[in-house]
C-alpha cells in the first residue's frame, strides 16, 4: 500500500497528515490544501467535511468498488460521498456504526439517512477522486467520524455504477441529544453573499442619493421661485 503526506496552510499554520491507498496514482503534492474543484457549488461544505479540511486528490488505476449506504426507500441512493469501510453483520456492525463513523449527522434532511441499505458503487479506471477521512459533524460524541470517504465530483461520470449489495444490520436509536442539534444553526453552512449583493447595494444607496439630491434641488428651486 504506497503513502503520501499530504500538508495544508490554513491561517499561516500547516497540518500534515498521511494518507493511504493502495490502488490510486497520480497523487496531489505536498502542502497541498483539499483540491476539491471550483467548478464543485458547494467545495467549502465538501472540503470540511474531511478531517481537518485535508485530503488527497489521486486518480484510479483500475476500475474499483466502494461503498454506500441510504434507506430502504430509496434516499440517498445516489450521491458523491463513498466509502471504502464495509459495514455487515458478518463483522458485528449496525446502522449506528455506519451514522457514527461517516457523521451521517440525523437532523439533516428530512429524511435523515439512516443507513439500512449497502451499495456498491464502481468507479472507471482513469476517474479522478478525492479521497481522506471523514470528519466530526456536531456534537462529535455523537458523530465522530472516522471512517475513509471518498468524494467523486460527478456520479454521472459514464462508468459509474451503483448495485444494490444487502442490508445492514438495525442499531437502534441514538441519544436524544444527537437529533437535536438540527433545531439550531450549528452544523448548518451559512450562505456566502452574492456578489451581485454588493453591486446592488452600491446602486440602492447611489440611488438614494440622486433622489434625495434631486428633492432638495427642487425644493431649493421652489423657494426661489416664491420668495
Amino acid at each position: 500500500m504506497s503513502k503520501s503526506y499530504c500538508g495544508v496552510f490554513i491561517g499561516g499554520v500547516a497540518f500534515m497528515g498521511l494518507s493511504s491507498f493502495s490502488i490510486m496514482a497520480q497523487q496531489t503534492p505536498a502542502l497541498a490544501v483539499c483540491p476539491i474543484p471550483e467548478s464543485v457549488s458547494d467545495q467549502t461544505t465538501v472540503v470540511t467535511s474531511f478531517l481537518n479540511s485535508e485530503c488527497t486528490k489521486q486518480t484510479l488505476t483500475q476500475d474499483t468498488t466502494f461503498y454506500r449506504y441510504y434507506n430502504d426507500d430509496n434516499t440517498y441512493l445516489f450521491g458523491r460521498y463513498l466509502t471504502t469501510n464495509f459495514y455487515d453483520s458478518s463483522d458485528t456492525k449496525t446502522t449506528l456504526d455506519v451514522i457514527r463513523e461517516l457523521a451521517l449527522a440525523q437532523y439533516f434532511g428530512p429524511p435523515p439517512n439512516l443507513a439500512q441499505l449497502r451499495e456498491r458503487v464502481t468507479l472507471p479506471a482513469g476517474l479522478d477522486v478525492y479521497v481522506g477521512t471523514t470528519g466530526p459533524q456536531p456534537p462529535s460524541a455523537c458523530y465522530p467520524g472516522g471512517a475513509e470517504q471518498v468524494f467523486v465530483e460527478n456520479t454521472r461520470t459514464p462508468g459509474i455504477s451503483f448495485m444494490f449489495d444487502g442490508n445492514v444490520p438495525d442499531g437502534g436509536s441514538l441519544p436524544t441529544n444527537c437529533y437535536a442539534v438540527g433545531s439550531s444553526a450549528v452544523g448548518k453552512q451559512v450562505p456566502e453573499p452574492s456578489p451581485l449583493f454588493g453591486i446592488s447595494a452600491i446602486a440602492t444607496t447611489f440611488g438614494l442619493i440622486s433622489i434625495f439630491s434631486r428633492g432638495s434641488l427642487e425644493s431649493r428651486t421652489r423657494q426661489t421661485a416664491n420668495s
